[in-house]
C-alpha cells in the first residue's frame, strides 16, 4: 500500500493511482443520463484517502508546484471533469503529448512567456466559449496591442469588406473607404490571409465556424504595435484598385469593441430588458440578460406586464430580441419562456461533475421545465439571434422555436456554448483557468444547445438575414436594423393570413 505525505508531488499521486490500478485492477462507472462508462482503479483506499494523495487538487490550486507538476494537474483535473470530451471529440492524450514537453522546454529554460504560451495554445485546443485562461497585458499588448484604423467583417458572398472605419485614422487618409473590399493582405489573397489567421488571443476559443470566422476578422487586423502591412483595396463606386503600406498603432484596445453594438456594458444600474411598441402595433422586448438588477429587481414581474400590455393592446405579434444577451439564471430564462407556450416544456437536466461522487452525476435541485404562465401569448413571436446570444439566452430560443407560432431571426446563428460553470484552476505565475464542469440535457439525456465536433450552432434562424453589403451599410451608417426589420415583415405576413 502506498504511503505518501501531504507534501509530496502531485505527480506522484498520480502514479499511486496508476498503480493502484494496475494492482486491484479496474471497475467501471456509467455516466448518468448517458451510455459514458469510464474506467476507475478497485481499490482499498477510500475515495477521502485518495484525495488527500491530491494536493490541493480538489480546490484546484497547483500555483505551489513547478510548472511541469502544475500542467500534469491541470491535464488530469480537465480530462477528468471537463463535461463534453466525446460530444467535442476532444483527444486528452493527443493534446498532452503535444504541449507538455512544450511545458517541459519552458520550464527548463526559465521562459515564463513561453511557458505562458503553451497554456493559452492548450486551452484554446478546446472549443468551447466557456474555456478561459487569464491573459497578462504584457502578453496581450506585445501580441495585439497594435491595430490599422479599421475591423472587417466578411460577408455572405465571400468578400471580406471595411465595416468600420477610424474617423480621421490613418487608414482612412491612406484612401480606404468604409465598405472597401480588402483584396490582398500582405501580398495574400484576402481570404487565404483571413484563413491563416490565429484566434489565440480571442477571449475565448471559438466554438463554431462561424463564430471562428468572424474572430479571424476582427483579429487580422491587430499586431504588435510598429507592424507594417501592405493592403490593396477597392472601394465602393470606383473601379480601380488601391495599395497602401500601415502600421499597426496602440489603440488601447478600441478595435477589438463590439461591432455589432447589440449588447451593452451591464452593470446593477442598468435594466436586464427593455420593453417598446413598434410601429405598426407589434410588441418588443430587448432581453440583455436573465438577471435582476437594483434597478430591476424583479424582471419577470416586469417581463409579464409588457406581455399584459401587449395583449391588452392586442397587438400583431411580439419581437424578442435576445441579440447581445449574456446569458443568466436558467430559472428566469424558463420564466420568461412560459409567457408563449400553452403547455408545459422540458427545458434542462444538469449532468455535472461531483468530487463526492467521483464522476459525472445528475443535479435533481437544476431540474426545470417551461410552465405556462399568464398571460400566455400565442401570436407571431419572432426572435432575435446573433453570434453574441450566449448561455441560456440559447435555450430560450431552443426551447421556444419548435412552436409553430414561433420563428428565429438572424443574421448569424448563435455563439454554440452552453453548460453548468463555476470551475477554476490556479497555476503557477497566478494565471486562472476557467471551464465547465456540467452539460445540459434533455429529458432523453441529449446534449443541449452545446455545439458539437462539428463545429456547428445547434441554435440558427429559421430566417436568416442576408449580410451582405447592403444590409451593413443600413445598420452602420442609416441606424436601420435590417434583422428586426426582417422579423417585422415576417409578423405582417403572418398576421395577413387568413
Amino acid at each position: 500500500m502506498c504511503n505518501f505525505s501531504r507534501k509530496n508531488s502531485l505527480r506522484a499521486a498520480l502514479l499511486c493511482l496508476v498503480c493502484l490500478g494496475g494492482l486491484f485492477g479496474c471497475t467501471r462507472a456509467t455516466i448518468p443520463l448517458t451510455q459514458i462508462t469510464v474506467p476507475l482503479p478497485k481499490s482499498p483506499i477510500g475515495m477521502e484517502t485518495i484525495r488527500e494523495l491530491f494536493e490541493g487538487y480538489d480546490a484546484g490550486n497547483f500555483s505551489s508546484l513547478s510548472w511541469s507538476e502544475a500542467f500534469d494537474g491541470l491535464h488530469v483535473k480537465l480530462s477528468r471533469e471537463y463535461p463534453f470530451t466525446d460530444w467535442k471529440g476532444i483527444d486528452w492524450e493527443g493534446l498532452y503529448d503535444v504541449y507538455k514537453p512544450r511545458i517541459d522546454d519552458a520550464e527548463a529554460a526559465g521562459d515564463e512567456a513561453a511557458y505562458y504560451l503553451a497554456l493559452r495554445e492548450y486551452i484554446f485546443n478546446i472549443s468551447d466559449g466557456y474555456m478561459h485562461i487569464s491573459a497578462p497585458d504584457e502578453y496581450r499588448e506585445a501580441a495585439i496591442g497594435g491595430d490599422y484604423g479599421f475591423s472587417l467583417l466578411p460577408l455572405d458572398d465571400g468578400r471580406i469588406i471595411v465595416a468600420d472605419l477610424e474617423a480621421d485614422g490613418f487608414a482612412e487618409h491612406s484612401g480606404i473607404r468604409w465598405g472597401a473590399e480588402i483584396i490582398e493582405w500582405n501580398g495574400m489573397p484576402a481570404r487565404e490571409a483571413l484563413n491563416a489567421t490565429s484566434v489565440l488571443w480571442s477571449d475565448h476559443p471559438p466554438a463554431t465556424h462561424e463564430y471562428r470566422l468572424f474572430e479571424k476578422s476582427m483579429m487580422l487586423t491587430r499586431a504588435p504595435v510598429g507592424t507594417e502591412v501592405t493592403v490593396l483595396f477597392h472601394n465602393p463606386g470606383q473601379e480601380s484598385i488601391w495599395g497602401t503600406r500601415l502600421r499597426a498603432r496602440r489603440d488601447m484596445f478600441k478595435g477589438l469593441e463590439d461591432l455589432t453594438r447589440q449588447g451593452k456594458p451591464f452593470s446593477e444600474f442598468e435594466p436586464p430588458l427593455e420593453t417598446r411598441l413598434l410601429d405598426g402595433n407589434i410588441g418588443y422586448i430587448k432581453i440583455y440578460c436573465q438577471s435582476p438588477t437594483l434597478v430591476m429587481p424583479y424582471p419577470a414581474r416586469a417581463f409579464r406586464r409588457a406581455v399584459e400590455r401587449f395583449a391588452k393592446a392586442e397587438v400583431g405579434g411580439i419581437v424578442l430580441d435576445l441579440r447581445g444577451n449574456s446569458g443568466g439564471a436558467g430559472d428566469l430564462a424558463a420564466t420568461f419562456a412560459g409567457h408563449f407556450t400553452n403547455e408545459p416544456l422540458f427545458f434542462r437536466n444538469v449532468v455535472a461533475y461531483s468530487a463526492e461522487k467521483g464522476g459525472f452525476a445528475l443535479r435533481e435541485d437544476e431540474r426545470l421545465v417551461v410552465e405556462p404562465r399568464d398571460p400566455v401569448y400565442t401570436g407571431p413571436v419572432g426572435m432575435l439571434i446573433h453570434r453574441n446570444t450566449r448561455d441560456s439566452a440559447q435555450a430560450i430560443v431552443d426551447v421556444l422555436s419548435p412552436l409553430p407560432h414561433v420563428f428565429v431571426v438572424g443574421a448569424l446563428a448563435t455563439e454554440g456554448s452552453y453548460a453548468y460553470l463555476g470551475a477554476e484552476i490556479t497555476m503557477p505565475e497566478g494565471h486562472k483557468i476557467s471551464y465547465p464542469t456540467g452539460r445540459m440535457l434533455d429529458e432523453a439525456g441529449n446534449i443541449l444547445v452545446t455545439s458539437g465536433a462539428d463545429m456547428e450552432s445547434r441554435v440558427a434562424p429559421d430566417l436568416r438575414t442576408p449580410f451582405t453589403l447592403e444590409n451593413l451599410d443600413i445598420f452602420f451608417n442609416q441606424g436601420g436594423d435590417p434583422v428586426l426589420d426582417h422579423a417585422v415583415a415576417e409578423i405582417k405576413r403572418r398576421a395577413e393570413q387568413p
